[in-house]
């Protein structure tokens, strides 16, 4: 089978170095050539290999190409090599389809930036990164790609420098990144230990005995870690300090979604660990309802977003704790369309708006913003899984196997984990929607009547794009539709979002046989889940999407006619609004300890123990040398003496003996 892989990892890392060494000199017209043209270039070279796999015999949808020996240690020899089957093209597409349509959307939201060159730099090394993490076939280069993914969200989060608070973000998102860094090291280290091999061939098809749940548990660390789920998540919601399209990239189709595509390359070692797959499944559960209680009163709109990604990341977490690694695959594919829209959707109105973020300074922009509203509403349909779009057959997939575990297994934790994906189902659509008529609905609350509400917690975006003044300061009449190039990546993911369910199963409708992306998949995921009945289905879909129309509901009713900002001093308001207090408790309990530790050593042990201790015996040298200094007399008589003195002194001590 042809194995175009290697030009589609080259080709990225390519207008990186270009752009990187000489695009501080190109016209924004050079810049465009090369960093599209990367992306697009490794885009068009996956759909490619993606044509070619589709006229491969099922059996034959693998192909290892070994690009160059690695090293060779006696009977151990590793490659670095490019593993392409059904997985990794479906996220090879994912990853530089989506890459492409936001490296076209940047070129207008990013057209005044004076770094212009050094982001679209940093766009084509992510995605470089990223398919490095996905087509690697082996651990250590997954490791790889993995810690340049972690990097590039670095450069990229912290793009705008000049801020405090995108450097923090960024060093926030690097350190709890590390964290999971090292959960996959010390798995890599016992997957070595356990069965020579690190190449995913050998080690899938290894029994890891017990030795599977500690592995598992590590590599479900790392996951949680870059897919943002308990208790790592506190990095995502920062990372909105980037540019917009970073925002895209990072939540939609990219980094976050790294977790979960490990979990399902490694499906068969987790499935050797129940126990495991019991925390992933909870973990999932409890993330989708803490991240979507605190997206319920967030006033600034890419937060809301942010908060809604870890929700859904943990909705694919729970698919594949139950064995339906499809279904989270599925998920994963499906949200790709829908989140990308909607932070882009959030760009142009944040871009229409100069710059603001703050949602109490919107409304009325229906008028105004069509071709953005209609598209956004889209997606908001789509993420709250209304038929049929296509986080509608996504979820429907996810809480059905959910359900029939249930079913299979009597547990009573399956049955409340289903309720807890039937709620967090409500209060997705309730919050979207909370979202979506504040900002199109009613008047408009920014310009002039801006200037009596005080921003909350949305700062001014220095740099994101000329023309971009203090928040609140554009006129009603002055705000317009976003330029093609970047209305067309919009419409073209609002498509996307209309008919990518339909490449799942048809399961409703008894057409179980109609499943693309399912039957595009075995030879990747050896799924084990259970099969839910027809009435299962029509079961959890028809609860599901009642609970969708009423989240619905509740918000029409509720913000129908604009978003209004009372204060509330509600406890229970304030406590979600402000995050569980979940910074402020890290900041308490471990940062600020970890501080006044750090800096009690640095005064005592280092100063006054260490360096005092070095600096006594300099002392004690300098003393001695300075006494011997002054034997150094210069004078013959004096040393002549000194020997005199001395073998007297000889002599004396042999005549004693």
């Amino acid at each position: 089978m042809t194995n175009l892989s290697l030009w589609v990892l080259l080709l990225p890392l390519l207008g990186f170095i270009i752009l990187g060494l000489f695009g501080r000199k190109f016209s924004h017209a050079a810049i465009l050539a090369v960093g599209w043209g990367a992306c697009g270039l490794a885009f068009v070279l996956s759909a490619v290999n993606f044509v070619v796999m589709l006229g491969t015999p099922v059996a034959q949808r693998v192909s290892d190409l070994n690009v160059f020996t690695w090293i060779t240690a006696g009977t151990f020899s590793l490659n670095f090599g490019l593993y392409l089957d059904p997985l990794s093209m479906v996220m090879l597409l994912v990853v530089t389809g989506v890459g492409l349509l936001i490296h076209i959307y940047s070129a207008g939201y990013m057209h005044d930036d004076p770094a212009f060159w050094r982001f679209f730099a940093y766009l084509n090394f992510f995605i470089f990164a990223m398919v490095m993490l996905v087509i690697a076939n082996n651990m250590l280069f997954l490791l790889v790609g993995w810690g340049l993914v972690g990097l590039a969200s670095y450069l990229l989060i912290g793009f705008w420098y000049q801020r405090p608070s995108a450097v923090a973000a960024a060093q926030k998102a690097f350190v709890i990144n590390i964290i999971g860094d090292f959960g996959l090291m010390i798995a890599i280290f016992l997957i070595f230990a356990q069965s020579g091999h690190l190449d995913y061939h050998s080690v899938l098809g290894h029994n890891f005995g017990t030795a599977a749940t500690a592995i598992t548990l590590l590599l479900f660390l790392a996951c949680a870690a870059k897919s943002a789920q308990l208790p790592l998540y506190m990095w995502l919601p920062d990372a909105m300090e980037g540019p917009t399209p970073v925002s895209a990239l990072i939540h939609a189709a990219t980094m976050v979604t790294a977790g979960v595509y490990l979990v399902a390359r490694m499906n068969l070692v987790f499935d050797q660990a129940a126990l495991t797959l019991a925390v992933v499944a909870g973990i999932g559960g409890l993330t989708a309802l803490f991240a979507a209680s605190m997206a319920l009163f967030q006033l600034d709109i890419k937060r809301v977003l942010a908060y809604s990604t870890i929700s859904q990341l943990g909705y694919m977490f729970m698919a594949e704790g139950v064995h339906n690694y499809y279904g989270g695959v599925f998920h994963l594919v499906t949200h790709a369309f829908f989140k990308a829209l909607l932070f882009l959707g959030a760009g142009a109105i944040i871009h229409a708006l100069g710059g603001e973020q703050d949602m109490r300074k919107m409304g009325g922009l229906w008028g105004r913003l069509r071709v953005t509203g209609i598209t956004f509403l889209i997606a908001a349909l789509a993420i709250s899984g209304i038929f049929p779009l296509a986080g509608f057959w996504s979820k429907d997939e996810i809480l059905g196997s959910v359900l029939a575990q249930a079913q299979a297994t009597g547990g009573i934790g399956y049955y409340l984990l289903w309720l807890v994906g039937i709620i967090t189902a409500g209060l997705t659509a309730f919050y979207m929607f909370r979202l979506f008529f504040g900002i199109f609905f009613g008047t408009y609350r920014g310009g002039t009547a801006a200037a009596a509400v005080e921003s909350h917690d949305a700062e001014v975006e220095e740099g994101e794009a000329a023309g971009h003044t203090h928040v609140g300061a554009v006129a009603y009449e002055r705000i317009h539709e976003v330029p093609t190039v970047m209305s067309l990546p919009l419409i073209i993911l609002a498509i996307l979002s209309v008919l990518g369910g339909f490449i799942g199963s048809m399961k409703l409708f008894g057409a179980a046989s109609f499943a693309p992306l399912q039957n595009f998949l075995p030879t990747s995921l050896y799924s084990h889940a259970a099969e839910a009945g027809l009435g299962t289905e029509w079961l959890s879909t028809i609860v599901a999407l009642i609970v969708a129309l009423l989240g619905i509901g509740l918000a029409y009713r509720m913000y129908g006619r604009g978003f209004v900002y009372k204060e509330n001093t509600n406890p229970f308001y304030k406590l979600v609004f402000n995050k569980y207090y979940v910074d402020e408790a890290l900041n308490a309990v471990l940062i600020r300890p970890v501080l006044a530790l750090g800096r009690g050593l640095s005064r005592y042990l280092e100063g006054s123990t260490l360096d005092g201790g070095s600096r006594g015996i300099g002392q004690i040298f300098r003393g001695a040398s300075s006494g011997l200094r002054r034997v150094q007399t210069g004078y013959t008589r004096n040393y002549a003496l000194g020997i005199a003195v001395g073998v007297v002194l000889i002599i004396v001590y042999y005549a004693v003996r």
